[in-house]
């Protein structure tokens, strides 16, 4: 009977011995990452008014000259073989005036990625269509100061053969709409 618990006793030692050598850690073990970058399509405009005004000073002389620059900044990330483009559209520009817009990609320094073409003398039309001022915009970011993101240079003046239809307003405000779509 000694002889019989002896060996249950050994037996049940070495068994417990085995379990306690295969749970030991080697000194190595990993963790798997779920990872995952959504699309992401974020626009937005530097919030001051941009103030455009036609006038003259010498008599005879037809009223010129309205300038203004304005900012918009990105932030995009495409699934592959896609590309976005910022469209843009106008209501509220005075009777007898049209607006062109030049538009150009970042230049600050604070920008990268794939940041698209700008266009050159693109009219806005009171009530037309939205038209395309940037095209083949990838994964891209512009910055976020101010004076960061696609420059938006804006020319107003006199429509050829409507002067007389001009009339003198105060405050007017024209709004330029514009929107970031996917273009696949």
């Amino acid at each position: 009977m000694k002889k019989l618990t002896s060996i249950i006793v050994l037996s049940g030692a070495f068994f417990m011995l085995t379990i306690n050598v295969s749970a030991q850690d080697d000194g190595t073990s990993n963790h798997s990452l779920s990872m995952g970058i959504p699309e992401v399509c974020l626009l937005d405009t530097d919030a001051g008014a941009i103030s455009l005004e036609l006038t003259t000073t010498e008599a005879g002389a037809q009223i010129t000259g309205g300038t203004g620059t304005g900012y918009a900044q990105v932030s995009s990330i495409v699934s592959a073989a896609e590309t976005r483009t910022i469209t843009a559209s106008i209501t509220g520009v005075p009777a007898g005036t049209g607006l062109v817009v030049d538009t150009d990609i970042p230049i600050n320094g604070n920008e990268g990625g794939v940041l698209g073409t700008g266009t050159a003398s693109v009219a806005l039309v009171n009530g037309a269509g939205a038209v395309d001022l940037i095209t083949g915009i990838g994964s891209c970011f512009t910055g976020t100061a101010a004076s960061d993101g696609y420059v938006f240079s804006y020319t107003w003046d006199c429509a050829v053969g409507s002067y007389g239809s001009i009339v003198a307003t105060v405050g007017s405000t024209a709004t330029v709409v514009l929107t970031i779509t996917d273009t696949p």
